[in-house]
């Protein structure tokens, strides 16, 4: 994995995807072992974070393929040499001493990936009525890009509005689409206030989103940004 993180591999990790993203991704994942590395990587880090939150698993047994090595013999046929005649035993402690020691070759292991030096936060936004799985987001603060799983929360009529609540001064990032996942992209005036420990929220909205520039419906998920 390079110092930069394929951030494809991060989105599909979290579940951010769907159609044709999800359909390429799920495509690099079975061709590309690098890639591979990348999704276990980004699965790993969110585990505990999203842990009610179901992650997208590699293909059985492709991560676990990787750079193992290779299966060792039979022990039987350990069982089968024991009963050596002293004689052989003796002829093979001759060879021992003659022949030269074999060169250890160090076994081949891949390197794990790499944490990525660009910084990227999750959420996982709660219900807040306790009830029904967590709302998964993701941002690349040097991108200014928030993807927001795909999600029905909105009522016919209505619309979801995601907020960033700093200081307890909510300030609106977006609408969220319905049924799909949402990718936001804030420009670079907009972005200070991502950072760790800020917190998101969704509220419910008219068609149209808040009239105010606070959430003027209730607020039914919140959560709170962490370093992936």
């Amino acid at each position: 994995m390079t110092t930069e993180p394929d951030m494809l591999a991060g989105e599909f990790a979290l579940g951010l995807l769907d159609g044709q993203e999800r359909a390429e991704a799920l495509r690099r994942t079975l061709a590309d072992p690098a890639f591979a590395r990348e999704v276990e990587w980004w699965r790993t880090q969110f585990a505990e974070l999203l842990a009610e939150y179901p992650p997208v698993a590699a293909p059985a047994g492709l991560i676990d393929d990787i750079g193992l090595p290779a299966a060792l013999p039979n022990r039987r046929l350990g069982r089968m040499l024991i009963p050596l005649t002293i004689v052989a035993a003796a002829a093979a402690a001759v060879l021992v001493v003659m022949l030269p020691a074999p060169v250890s070759t160090p076994p081949v292991t891949t390197p794990p990936a790499a944490r990525p030096e660009r910084e990227v936060l999750v959420a996982a936004l709660a219900p807040a009525t306790g009830a029904g799985p967590s709302i998964a987001a993701m941002i690349d603060r040097e991108a200014g890009s928030i993807r927001i799983a795909s999600t029905t929360i909105a009522p016919v009529g209505k619309v979801a509005e995601l907020w960033l609540i700093e200081n307890g001064a909510p300030r609106s990032l977006g609408l969220l689409s319905t049924g799909a996942a949402t990718r936001l992209t804030l420009p670079a005036a907009r972005r200070n206030g991502l950072r760790p420990g800020a917190v998101l929220a969704i509220s419910i909205e008219p068609a149209g989103g808040s009239p105010l520039s606070t959430p003027t419906g209730p607020v039914v998920a919140t959560g709170p940004l962490s370093i992936a």
